[in-house]
């Protein structure tokens, strides 16, 4: 994805209250894109064309797109196991990513992971995730090049176990890392565990945002993103998958309508704007997956 290095208005900010019209039509537009490319990659995948396809990056559009765009060319993305969007958002090319998915057969072997090393993207299969994370931000902090290291990580306690040590580690030297673990709002939600903005989990600041609404997930990593660059230490995101209502099963959120919705409640239409981006991208879609029709 084409994407245009976006830095923080100003090194002093730590809070702020408004997004530009901008930067909102900036995130509609890339989670707009991550759902074009779920659906081709899906169609593709049922057609034999691709060994794996995107689902285990469904329903995560929002979060993909809020957390990850204002990640820089030497900033490192961690990516969790089937989760490929946020690469996309960073910048990989659709050729690497379909590349990625493809059958061996139809791959260059070495063209993504050459494309993922250059643009500091860490795949799944590396084989200590956690520590080569771990490494990059105590490097970054070291530096002090206000790079940062953003870890992304499946839902499930197992999982954010896997990641236990390097986040007391990031917490108690302060590195500048942003965790974003998606969670099952059954335990989100439960009591004991509830998440106050600000809260502790194994030694970082802790903040649940629901990973359906790109605009709070936006402004959390936003906050986020800062303090890691000033060198004032890791946050966790708790990215809750589902709102806590009866009607959540039955009734899933759509992150697009969602976000058309809150775009149209700013005084900006997004229907004009879509029609382009459809068709200029799924002409993207075309060229970077002729590969696979030879």
């Amino acid at each position: 994805m084409a994407k245009t290095q976006t830095k923080p208005e100003s090194s002093d900010v730590k809070t702020f209250s408004l997004i530009s019209n901008e930067k909102l039509l900036a995130i509609y537009t890339t989670i707009l894109k991550c759902r074009l490319l779920e659906q081709r990659a899906t169609a593709l995948f049922q057609h034999g064309k691709l060994d794996s396809d995107l689902h285990g990056s469904t329903g995560l559009e929002a979060t993909a797109a809020a957390a990850a765009i204002d990640l820089q060319q030497n900033d490192t993305l961690c990516l969790a196991p089937g989760d490929w969007l946020p690469s996309f958002v960073k910048g990989i090319s659709l050729d690497a990513l379909f590349r990625v998915l493809a059958p061996v057969a139809s791959q260059r072997s070495s063209a993504p992971a050459i494309e993922a090393a250059h643009k500091n993207i860490l795949f799944p299969t590396e084989s200590d995730l956690p520590k080569a994370a771990l490494d990059r931000a105590t490097a970054a902090q070291g530096e002090k090049s206000g790079a940062v290291a953003a870890a992304f990580i499946s839902a499930g306690p197992d999982n954010l176990a896997q990641w236990q040590q390097t986040m007391q580690m990031a917490g108690t030297k302060r590195l500048p890392i942003i965790f974003v673990h998606y969670v099952e709002p059954a335990i989100a939600f439960q009591p004991a565990n509830s998440k106050k903005h600000g809260a502790l989990l194994h030694g970082v600041p802790s903040i649940a945002v629901d990973a359906l609404d790109a605009v709070a997930v936006y402004r959390v990593a936003y906050e986020a993103i800062v303090r890691a660059r000033q060198l004032r230490g890791a946050t966790l995101l708790q990215c809750i998958l589902q709102r806590d209502s009866p009607l959540a099963e039955q009734v899933p959120v759509n992150s697009v309508e969602t976000m058309e919705t809150y775009l149209k409640s700013k005084g900006i239409e997004p229907e004009g704007h879509n029609h382009e981006v459809v068709a200029a991208f799924n002409r993207d879609l075309d060229l970077a997956t002729r590969f696979l029709h030879k």
